[in-house]
């Protein structure tokens, strides 16, 4: 097997270190999950961690030679692994976004008539599983005995009606690193890169469908009036709104100009699409069509203004709402002649040359 590249390590780190590229690099995939699942170990603290860290995890996946032998005085000289802070910390973070994530899973509802909430008697096996992924990384193994037991202490906390993922994510951590952390004697069986993706990717594939199970059946979106609406259906309204309608509309024009008249014309209807000067939209507010004269705009505007001055009204709510409706077609009609002047000065100085 070739040695592993300290430069290449960091490449990977800087390119795809969030999703644990680095990691995978480097043989240790059970390290590559929990950068990616927490988040680049929560917010990039791990991340930013590995970033001195690599050497090392370089030399132990080469099997460095003085690597090795320092590793084996400290298991002759240690019992046990010296107690490691970053390693508790990262079993009581993973363990309580672990436990948070697998409650947020839970349907609140009945689905097909079946009530799924005695699920949550599983949430402690879920936060023990994310101490024990921790605890298990690198040279280090433990049995998940310890950390099942402190995460149990959810189920009393629960009785006693209290929100204790946290707790009990920080006593399972505490239990692994008293009880079950010891050293990992014998290297990890070497296994094909399809295995190790199959596994990678079975892993991805169950944890993400907790965040898609939450997404569908438990999130809820709210309006600006404090009224709440399921995330699905929000999504689904969404997917038959103008807004969306008129992105697949231009998505679908656009790929069509650009498989039939090259990239130069799609850049340019791209743009005029995207009309970044606004002159579609005022168009649009003075209810002109697209190639509407210098004169038609001006009439159009002097029409709008006339009918739509505030002086025309006395009720307070009309006035109001006349003077909104004025500033915008004066604002609109600005624009537009602005474009225009900029256009004709531009279309004179190329005559002129």
């Amino acid at each position: 097997m070739a040695e592993k590249s300290v430069c290449v390590t960091y490449l990977l780190w800087l390119i795809g270190g969030w999703f644990g590229l680095h990691q995978i690099y480097l043989r240790r995939d059970r390290h590559a999950f929990l950068i990616w699942s927490s988040a680049a170990g929560y917010l990039g603290f791990g991340l930013l961690r590995d970033l001195w860290r690599i050497p090392e995890y370089v030399k132990d996946a080469n099997e460095d030679p003085r690597y090795i032998e320092e590793l084996i005085k400290n298991m002759k000289k240690k019992k046990k692994p010296p107690y490691n802070i970053f390693r508790q910390f990262g079993g009581v973070v993973v363990g309580n976004l672990w436990g948070w994530i697998f409650q947020l899973a839970i349907p609140e509802e009945k689905v097909f008539g079946i009530d799924f909430s005695f699920l949550e008697f599983f949430i402690p096996v879920a936060i023990a599983l994310g101490v024990h992924a921790v605890g298990n990384v690198g040279r280090i193994q433990g049995s998940f005995l310890y950390p099942l037991i402190g995460a149990s202490s959810l189920l009393i906390l629960k009785f006693l009606d209290v929100e204790g993922i946290s707790i009990a994510a920080f006593l399972s951590s505490a239990l692994f690193e008293a009880k079950a952390a010891q050293w990992r004697r014998k290297p990890r069986p070497k296994h094909s890169l399809c295995r190790r993706m199959s596994m990678l990717g079975l892993c991805v594939l169950l944890y993400s469908s907790l965040w898609l199970s939450y997404l569908y059946f438990n999130a809820e979106m709210t309006d600006s009036s404090g009224e709440s609406i399921k995330f699905r259906d929000g999504v689904a309204n969404f997917l038959t709104s103008p807004l969306w309608t008129d992105f697949k509309r231009t998505f679908h024009t656009l790929i069509s100009s650009l498989w039939h008249r090259g990239w130069q014309e799609t850049w340019k209807q791209f743009m005029d699409d995207l009309d970044p000067f606004g002159e579609h939209q005022a168009l649009k507010v003075l209810g002109l069509e697209n190639n509407a004269t210098q004169l038609e705009i001006t009439a159009k505007w002097r029409k709008l203004s006339k009918e739509w001055h505030p002086d025309r009204y006395v009720d307070a709510d009309k006035k109001l709402e006349a003077q909104e409706k004025f500033m915008e077609f004066s604002a609109a009609y600005e624009t537009i002649s602005k474009i225009k002047t900029r256009r004709a000065r531009k279309n004179n100085s190329f005559q002129d040359y």
